[in-house]
């Protein structure tokens, strides 16, 4: 078998208050993933997840990457970036095709997929995450996967998440200016489910609220399936921006106020900033009001999902906002699903995590597994054209361990590795 040296990638986080980028590397022949280095920088240039001045967001990426390259004293040419937009498409469409019998593969496969897009998909838009479900040959029972099946007749329930192209383009010009190429962008909401979300969560059916700076994310699961997705600019910057007008406060002045309350640093019923007196009473109407729109935006995503009533693992929020008990509550109280806080996996060579993170970190997972199958792919291509009996093969593993968290002594499949190393660790 070919010895395969480390694969390093580089995951970028393009957020409304922060760039995070994380390197990380496929080592061991391909059978661990550790990090080896974590910044952060200020953003500037983006509101809303939306580009409003493309030198200033080229500069603030810059700098991060800067950064990152010193602590390494490594170069990076290439990243992955994820991004959010209010501007995504979430849509489902049932498609069926025909072809002479043969043995299914990634052909027909690719071809029911283009089906979709033809219906689904309109000029001027790409699509940046697929899923296929509900999948039949030749009107045969619900089948997972249908790789290696006789059959003459393909149909499924594709879902197509797609932006537009020129949304698309824009972070990629934006990249190239740094000096960088783009190897792939992807779904920060996809990718917060990566690092957050459990395989079981995903069965029985969840909604993942990712609460950023500007902008809210949800990604929604079921039967391990993502069915929907949808964002809205609204954030923890709006909580500030209406403490601070009404108020009549500085934006740093109304921060501080959201988090005495997320502390519960309370002084009877009044909270005192810089010697100005609020009563909790009045500032509690005014987050109530802006609370009332997230919730309001997360039943509605849901309902138009077709799911409500199936989520049997309710809400789940995780984000870089700060996330105040008034919030859960009204959430709860306004979609009857629980609510619980929750944060991304550790992985090993990351000294802590929170929240911010799940985007940064899934987007190395999401990275992190396509290079793993594919080295898969190539060591099983080697190994049939020695052998031709391979039944006493002994398969492979990728091993993903947390910080503090000892190895696995137990070997699993690789299908099931895999399942477990995007959910299981938390």
């Amino acid at each position: 078998m070919t010895n395969q040296k480390e694969i390093i990638k580089t995951a970028v986080d393009i957020g409304n208050s922060k760039i995070k980028v994380l390197v990380a590397e496929l080592y061991d022949n391909g059978q661990k993933v550790r990090v080896l280095g974590y910044v952060e920088s200020n953003t500037k240039g983006l509101k809303k997840s939306m580009i409003v001045n493309p030198e200033e967001l080229t500069a603030s990426i810059d700098k991060a990457i800067k950064e990152m390259e010193y602590k390494l004293d490594r170069k990076i040419d290439k990243v992955t970036i994820g991004i959010s937009s209010p501007n995504i498409k979430s849509r489902t469409v049932s498609t069926r095709i025909s072809f002479p019998e043969t043995v299914i593969t990634e052909k027909e496969i690719d071809e029911l997929y283009r089906e979709a897009e033809k219906e689904l998909i309109n000029l001027g838009e790409k699509v940046i995450k697929k899923e296929m479900y509900n999948i039949r040959v030749n009107n045969s029972g619900i089948l997972k996967n249908p790789k290696g099946v006789t059959g003459k007749e393909l149909q499924a329930d594709i879902h197509l998440i797609s932006m537009k192209e020129l949304e698309l383009s824009g972070y990629e010009e934006v990249i190239n200016r740094v000096g960088l190429s783009v190897e792939r962008i992807t779904l920060n909401a996809y990718c917060s489910g990566e690092s957050v979300l459990d395989e079981e969560e995903k069965n029985k059916g969840v909604a993942l609220i990712d609460i950023g700076e500007g902008i809210t994310d949800i990604i929604m699961y079921k039967n391990s399936k993502m069915i929907h997705s949808k964002s809205i600019a609204l954030g923890c910057m709006h909580y500030v921006s209406d403490l601070s007008y009404i108020l009549e406060i500085t934006k740093e002045e109304a921060l501080d106020i959201i988090q005495k309350l997320k502390d519960k640093n309370i002084e009877d019923d009044k909270i005192i900033v810089n010697e100005k007196s609020f009563t909790v009473n009045h500032i509690r109407k005014i987050i109530d009001a802006r609370t009332e729109d997230i919730a309001k935006f997360i039943l509605d995503t849901i309902e138009e999902s077709g799911f409500n009533g199936y989520l049997g693992k309710g809400i789940i929020i995780t984000g870089g906002a700060i996330v105040l008990d008034e919030l859960i509550k009204k959430i709860s109280e306004y979609t009857a699903y629980k609510v619980v806080k929750k944060e991304p996996i550790l992985m090993v060579g990351l000294s802590e995590k929170n929240p911010a993170m799940a985007s940064v970190i899934g987007i190395m997972l999401e990275v992190m597994k396509d290079e793993f199958e594919k080295l898969q792919n190539i060591k099983k291509e080697e190994e049939e054209e020695k052998i031709e009996d391979v039944a006493d093969s002994s398969i492979p593993t990728l091993e993903i361990i947390q910080e503090n968290e000892e190895p696995k002594k137990e070997k699993i499949s690789f299908i099931e590795k895999i399942k477990e190393f995007f959910g299981n660790y938390v």
